[in-house]
């Protein structure tokens, strides 16, 4: 998917979008966790969409749905740890 959404030509037109997936990109074939680079491909496309008037490339907004909840479940990874952590000091 998304490479589907980079291949789109209204995607391509825009560097900033283009960009922010290339870059998420990159992030996976590092071997970063998926959850962790949708999280943060997620921040990056609603700080796009604020500084561009709640405009982006239909692609764009349909590849963003598919992962609405990353941010969610990053931070819930995260609290976990925090939460054993204090579990366990004394």
């Amino acid at each position: 998917l998304l490479e589907q959404t980079m291949a789109d030509d209204e995607v391509k037109k825009t560097p900033e979008c283009l960009q922010m997936l290339s870059d998420s990109k990159a992030r996976l074939n590092q071997g970063e966790p998926a959850s962790f680079v949708a999280a943060r491909l997620s921040k990056s496309i609603s700080w796009y969409l604020v500084t561009h008037h709640y405009r982006a490339p239909k692609a764009i907004i349909d590849f963003s749905k598919s992962f609405l909840d990353a941010p969610a479940k990053y931070r819930g990874q995260i609290s976990i740890a925090f939460w054993l952590s204090n579990l366990f000091h004394w």
